[in-house]
């Protein structure tokens, strides 16, 4: 009895404010590595977006449609994009303060 491979996915976002800096080498040398295991891969570049931080309102909650009530960004399709993935990738650069 053969066992049926089961299909994985990783998505990875990329936090930094530069697209192609050092922070999107790093992930897509991870992404490179998983491709070749024959894992689907998805680098998401969060720069120049505006994401709305939780209010709290617990709408998510009240409805279970596991979607967040705030529809002004693209939140909800990230949200989407990790449940379906066997596994997230965070990648961010430091805030350095004076």
């Amino acid at each position: 009895m053969r066992k049926e491979k089961k299909s994985m996915k990783v998505v990875a976002f990329n936090g930094s404010p530069r697209k192609e800096g050092n922070t999107a080498i790093l992930l897509n040398l991870v992404l490179d590595e998983l491709r070749k295991e024959g894992i689907e891969t998805e680098l998401v570049q969060l720069a120049g977006e505006t994401l709305s931080g939780c209010i709290a309102c617990y709408k998510c909650m009240e409805n279970k449609d596991q979607r967040c009530a705030v529809v002004k960004d693209r939140l909800n399709e990230y949200i989407a994009k990790m449940r379906e993935a066997q596994g997230i990738l965070l990648g961010s650069r430091p805030t350095f303060r004076k």
